[in-house]
């Protein structure tokens, strides 16, 4: 009995560990494919699934979406600039079969044809266009990588272009264009501003020029904003050659601004001069400053 118990004991472990390496899980974003004796004998759905022992295997296959990064590629653009391009594609396996089947390593193999097909797009544009388009250029690349690697199961997702590096040369180039540009930019806004600014400017002359009133008011509207800032200041105004003022007027205000500026220099306060009355004037042959201003005012 006791060597029927010693010869059994070993049976039955290997028995049951036959039985644990028959029973496989297959989670549900995966797609199990059995094999008996090295054939291909179909699917296995997620779950548990059971396979015969030494006879069958099965190979797992994820078909979620993978990303992976394409390595620094060196291109030649059109007009014959380098450049290192940086992407990186998004696929997924949607033919678990033929991936399997007909690729030996399907990741390893749409890496290699999403750089080939990338270089040579790239070669057959120019450098501008590569870096205003880089999205159009993308997805021309993704079409033409789909159009191969669909035999094999595979879809491509997306094929984008993480970062474009250029020689420092070219790179000092591009800024000093940019540069360039902005500088235009800025001549031709502030021309058109001058141009409207002009404008703005001859429309407000003709509409001064004929009305009186709204001269006169923008005169002492000027007149008030200098004499805004708190400080003592005596302004003559001397530029009204075309009011209807005569010769003797504007002698005498000429003459009223010198004696003041020398009272001035002198410590003399010009608030402190007596006013000359109208008779005096007379007397002296002058218009009296009562005189004036009335002139002024017709």
């Amino acid at each position: 009995m006791e060597p029927f118990t010693a010869l059994m004991l070993p049976l039955l472990v290997v028995l049951f560990v036959l039985m644990a390496r028959s029973v496989r899980q297959v989670n549900q974003w995966e797609v199990g494919l059995k094999f008996t004796l090295g054939k291909f004998s179909g699917r296995m759905e997620p779950g548990i699934n059971f396979l015969a022992p030494l006879a069958q295997s099965m190979i797992r296959v994820d078909t979620r979406i993978r990303n992976r990064d394409l390595p620094h590629q060196m291109v030649i653009t059109a007009d014959n600039v380098t450049a290192m391009i940086d992407a990186v594609v998004y696929y997924k396996v949607v033919d678990p079969e033929r991936a399997t089947l007909n690729v030996e390593n399907y990741e390893l193999a749409i890496k290699d044809r999403a750089k080939v097909v990338l270089r040579d797009i790239v070669g057959e544009i120019r450098l501008d266009e590569l870096l205003a388009h880089r999205e159009e250029i993308a997805a021309k690349v993704r079409v033409a990588v789909e159009q191969f690697v669909a035999q094999w199961g595979l879809h491509v997702e997306l094929i984008a272009m993480q970062d474009i590096q250029l020689p420092p040369q070219m790179q000092e180039v591009i800024a000093r264009k940019a540069i360039a540009e902005r500088d235009r930019q800025y001549v031709l806004i502030k021309s058109q501003a001058d141009v409207e600014s002009a404008r703005n400017f001859a429309e407000a002359a003709r509409i001064l020029s004929s009305s009186p009133g709204a001269m006169e008011l923008r005169r002492l509207e000027a007149l008030q904003n200098l004499t805004a800032q708190g400080t003592s200041k005596v302004i003559f105004d001397l530029a009204r050659g075309d009011s209807g003022e005569s010769p003797e007027v504007r002698k005498h205000a000429v003459a009223m601004a010198a004696a003041m500026a020398d009272d001035a220099r002198t410590g003399v306060r010009v608030n402190e001069q007596p006013q000359q009355t109208t008779a005096e004037a007379d007397a002296a042959g002058e218009p009296s400053a009562a005189t004036a201003l009335a002139q002024q005012r017709r």
